[in-house]
């Protein structure tokens, strides 16, 4: 008996360890797909910097630099410091790996957090953000990694199905049974009915060879342990909502 149970146990901590691995490769999945992006966000207020520098450089050598002008300046280049140094630190937040931890969060400010890192490519691609952020609803018992790590996958999806731009909207609202819910939606190419029930297997992608196919996989477990649940809906041409459901509270927390 004790033979087994050991076995048994073995087995638990193996299926945990392989889980917090599958977590993380999607996580680095994600963040090559942003890294370009962050590269050029943070690149364009550095340039910002210096251009403020070499002015303010040139004037000081000429004795043509009042008070004023320069304290103008400054607050300039600290404000786009602030903007650089915001997002780097919300990348490394993401791309950090750490146990689960629970505590109240603000899931209106994860949905934030986690579209920063992802504002330049939906720029880019002429994408129109729609942010519909209740600040009426309640804050969650959550891992704000995590659930930060869904919200980033499902945003990037919805980038992505719409190259050649369309509507993006973000919406968080209490559900009738006292749920957080946070809806995704794109005006994108859809999904096709052969492939809505194989949305979250691990390793199926409608992305090519673009896609690992672990983000909606890992998505999916990562909301079914915080005791919630994605819907889809889809159509062809139309676009495709992803809705998360998440309860307030959690009775029971089962890490792994």
């Amino acid at each position: 008996m004790n033979i087994a149970y050991q076995k048994l146990a073995e087995s638990y901590d193996q299926l945990r360890e392989n889980q917090e691995q599958l977590v993380q490769a999607e996580k680095l999945s994600s963040l090559g797909q942003i890294a370009a992006s962050i590269a050029h966000e943070v690149n364009n207020p550095l340039s910002g910097v210096l251009v403020y520098t070499q002015l303010l450089t040139k004037r000081i050598r000429s004795d043509k630099l009042s008070k004023d002008v320069a304290l103008e300046n400054l607050s300039k280049m600290e404000a786009e410091l602030n903007r650089s140094t915001k997002l780097i630190r919300n990348l490394l937040d993401f791309a950090r790996q750490s146990p689960p931890t629970l505590w109240e969060v603000d899931l209106n400010e994860i949905v934030s957090r986690a579209f920063d890192l992802a504002a330049h490519l939906a720029e880019l691609q002429h994408i129109q953000v729609i942010k519909e952020l209740s600040p009426t609803i309640p804050r969650l018992v959550a891992d704000f990694d995590q659930i930060q790590q869904v919200c980033t996958n499902l945003i990037m999806n919805a980038i992505q199905a719409m190259p050649e731009g369309g509507r993006l909207t973000l919406r968080t609202s209490t559900s009738s049974d006292g749920q957080v819910k946070l809806a995704v939606q794109d005006t994108g190419c859809g999904i096709s009915p052969e492939n809505m029930s194989r949305l979250f297997t691990p390793f199926f992608s409608t992305k090519g060879k673009k896609g690992v196919g672990l983000g909606l996989a890992v998505s999916h477990g990562i909301v079914q342990r915080h005791g919630g649940r994605i819907d889809v809906q889809s159509k062809v041409e139309e676009g495709t909502t992803f809705t998360v459901y998440l309860p307030v509270r959690q009775e029971e927390h089962k890490e792994g």
